[in-house]
């Protein structure tokens, strides 16, 4: 592997690894470029300088460079910008970059003096040092919409590019945003990706490809109707088990109890049910749960005639939530609590009748 330093100003020292052979000094030496790999990065550093401009022109000219990167599989572009960059700006941006490339600009590549580039308007990064001869980069034709100091490689014409295809955007640091982008052979191996993808999606829902986005969003219709129905279903088969379980409830030396695992009921079911148990009862006590995407949900119930004495349905929930690694809080009334061990629930539910135990012998 070959690696490049620059030790000092107009000095490039090439360190590389013999993988063949007894080279000695004096010997002739070949250097070669991997042509396909600095054409990529020709491609993606062109392509950063049209974005430069396209951002400028989208956003504003508050967009600078504040960072990049060049790469042959990608460019990364950390711009300044306080908010995100929408959806809509960036499609602007890419279709820009893109119409640039498709006009097939040539560069105009040339070496003045750092006063002169300056006072043509050239864009330089103030973290940069320039020497007193500079190399600027315009692209746009009689009407450059891009003029930049670039000591770097670059194609001849836009048109070299390819494509353009946005792939990230998202914070950097404060004020600081950054787009990462493809070009050449990185975005024509990603559009043909996607259009096998789309291909095998239209395959798969016996649709043409035009119409895949129709029929999915109708699939997740109906999926969404059927979900609806099979909540209501659970809730329905959850509220008779409930009834049943309050015709035979436990007692404990007057208080009524009831400590029941509901399976696939929400939260808010689980609620209504605490109502109804104590619209039902005077004096008890219930601790309902279920378990909602592996979670343990717990809701608890105190009676009023209990409160008075000072029993606490938010103490009682914590205490069945401390098994399933929970915890939870809420009204004397009624409380709830989440957990994260689902299979320690029923251990959980074992503590209700302790808890009544304990408050009896405490609080007559």
């Amino acid at each position: 592997m070959e690696v490049a330093r620059q030790p000092a100003a107009g000095m490039i020292v090439h360190t590389g690894e013999v993988v063949k052979g007894k080279p000695k000094v004096g010997d002739i030496a070949v250097a070669q470029v991997d042509a396909q790999r600095r054409q990529d990065i020709m491609r993606n550093h062109t392509a950063t300088h049209l974005m430069h401009a396209e951002l400028r022109r989208v956003l504003g000219d508050h967009a600078r460079q504040a960072g990049s990167l060049v790469a042959p599989d990608r460019l990364r572009f950390d711009l300044t910008h306080p908010d995100a960059i929408t959806p809509e700006q960036l499609s602007e941006i890419e279709a820009g970059v893109n119409n640039h490339i498709l006009k097939n600009y040539p560069l105009k590549i040339e070496f003045k003096t750092i006063q002169e580039a300056k006072d043509d308007g050239a864009v330089a990064l103030f973290s940069e040092k320039y020497a007193e001869q500079v190399r600027t980069i315009q692209i746009g034709g009689d009407h450059p919409f891009s003029y930049e100091l670039c000591g770097g490689t670059h194609v001849q014409s836009t048109g070299e590019i390819g494509s353009f295809i946005i792939i990230s955007e998202g914070s950097a640091a404060a004020g600081i945003r950054r787009i990462e982008a493809i070009t050449g052979r990185a975005a024509y191996e990603m559009i043909q990706k996607r259009i096998k993808d789309i291909q095998q999606i239209s395959d798969i829902l016996n649709v043409s490809p035009d119409h895949v986005i129709g029929q999915t969003q109708s699939l997740l219709d109906e999926l969404s109707a059927v979900h609806k129905e099979v909540i209501k279903l659970r809730r329905t088969i959850a509220v008779d088990s409930f009834e049943k379980q309050l015709k035979e409830i436990q007692e404990i030396n007057g208080v009524k109890v009831l400590s029941i695992t509901l399976p696939g009921v929400d939260q808010e079911t689980l609620r209504q049910m605490a109502d109804r148990f104590r619209q039902k009862y005077k004096t008890g006590v219930a601790v309902l749960a279920s378990v909602s995407e592996g979670k343990p949900v717990i809701i608890a119930a105190v009676t009023d005639e209990l409160v008075k004495r000072g029993w606490h349905a938010g103490n009682l929930v914590k205490v069945v939530a401390k098994p399933v690694g929970g915890s939870g809080g809420g009204k004397p009334t009624l409380a709830q609590a989440g957990g994260k061990d689902a299979k320690k629930l029923p251990e959980a539910m074992k503590m209700v009748q302790s808890w009544v135990e304990e408050q009896l012998s405490t609080k007559k």
